[in-house]
């Protein structure tokens, strides 16, 4: 019972999905923010933004978080790079069919789809918070995608496991259908507390509120429980890819546990780190000048 209540809940996550991609298409998602487009996998119809030139480096949209807040990122990462950012499955506006079910492998295999067709091979993966054991996954299980993996409040699965139970102390969204319900009624109301939560850079609080309120009121998706009940029901850790990795960590951010902070170097074996004390959740989005210098120093030969 507890697995069709899952998948039901999950269809809560998922339904009209057709019609939302379409209606993404073609409405408020494809004009509101320049260099914007789509493109459609098996499951999922992902919105992405795509400008600069040079090597390619793929950010992913940390939900509630849509395109349209990372114009600065864009701004400071393009002079030097082909900047991808890409909304993940079910959240912000990029529609899934109504049989795409948030499995983990599956979830990172339609992911890898869209990488190989947009991004290409070789790509450096920056990818943020929980989307960061997708791009282990990635990396490990499909090599020539990623060339570094620059990943920002990452962790391993057990420092994840600890962030949701503390973010979700009574365990209300991840219980099947009603966490469904209870996320599509409080999301708009949940945003503000969280990025008090997680922000750093308080001033930016005001800006990164009123882009999510306007991505929402077009129909923007958060399906946080869905991602807690499924995505995030891996278990082992996952082994340690052979691509260079750079741990990147906003100290300022209240909404993980002090001790997460670069679990990832004490979980792998050469993982570089960079800490900026003053930062929080999004430290690519509070100072992307600052994480763009930590990105190329990374990059550069020794």
């Amino acid at each position: 019972m507890t697995g069709f209540l899952t998948r039901l809940g999950a269809r809560l996550d998922t339904r009209a999905g057709a019609a939302n991609m379409a209606r993404f298409r073609t409405g408020w998602p494809a004009a509101a923010t320049r260099h914007v487009k789509f493109h459609r996998t098996a499951k999922v119809q992902y919105r992405y933004l795509e400008a600069g030139a040079g090597p390619t480096i793929v950010f992913t949209a940390d939900p509630p978080m849509t395109i349209e807040v990372y114009g600065d990122l864009v701004e400071a990462f393009s002079t030097q790079f082909r900047v991808i950012i890409v909304e993940l499955p079910a959240m912000g506006f990029s529609a899934t069919t109504s049989d795409y079910g948030f499995a983990f492998r599956e979830t990172n295999d339609d992911l890898a789809a869209f990488l190989r067709a947009v991004a290409g091979e070789g790509s450096i993966l920056a990818f943020s918070c929980v989307a960061s054991l997708g791009a282990l996954d990635i990396a490990t299980r499909m090599p020539e995608l990623a060339s570094h993996l620059a990943l920002l409040q990452a962790g391993g699965t057990e420092a994840f496991a600890r962030w949701k139970a503390g973010r979700d102390p009574k365990g209300i969204l991840a219980r099947p259908i009603i966490g469904q319900m209870v996320m599509a009624r409080m999301a708009p109301k949940r945003m503000p507390q969280w990025y008090e939560l997680s922000v750093g850079r308080k001033e930016r609080i005001a800006h990164f509120c009123a882009c999510a309120e306007r991505s929402f009121e077009h129909g923007a998706m958060w399906s946080l429980a869905s991602a807690y009940q499924i995505y995030m029901g891996q278990q082992d850790e996952l082994p340690r890819p052979l691509q260079p990795i750079l741990s990147i960590w906003g100290s300022a951010d209240r909404s993980h546990p002090a001790g997460n902070a670069h679990s990832l170097a004490r979980l792998y074996a050469d993982v570089r780190t960079v800490t900026f004390d003053d930062l929080g959740h999004t430290p690519e989005l509070e100072a992307p000048d600052r994480v763009l210098a930590a990105i190329r120093d990374f990059l550069e030969p020794s």
